[in-house]
């Protein structure tokens, strides 16, 4: 993965961590995502980050945000994000 996609990926998903921290979310829902948020952050400090795990994390986001009608710039985002970096939706 080029430094331009997981720069990409890097910018969704703070958007995603503004949209869930600025939006009346639930706070157990916020916790989590905060807590998938961390395990994105690690993924891509690794000099290789692995398509398959940032699958299942990303996806995870997406999933928690599909429902929420006030987040749906930051799914946009991070759908963007990952479609353009070869990342697909699980």
């Amino acid at each position: 993965m080029d430094s331009a996609a997981v720069d990409d990926i890097r910018q969704a998903v703070r958007a995603v961590h503004k949209a869930v921290h600025t939006k009346k979310l639930d706070s157990c829902d916020i916790d989590d995502i905060d807590e998938v948020i961390s395990a994105v952050d690690l993924e891509l400090a690794r000099p290789h980050p692995n398509k398959n795990t940032l699958a299942t994390y990303l996806s995870s986001l997406e999933r928690s945000l599909r429902a929420e009608p006030h987040t749906h710039d930051a799914y946009g985002q991070l759908d963007d994000a990952m479609r353009n970096a070869g990342i697909p939706e699980i």
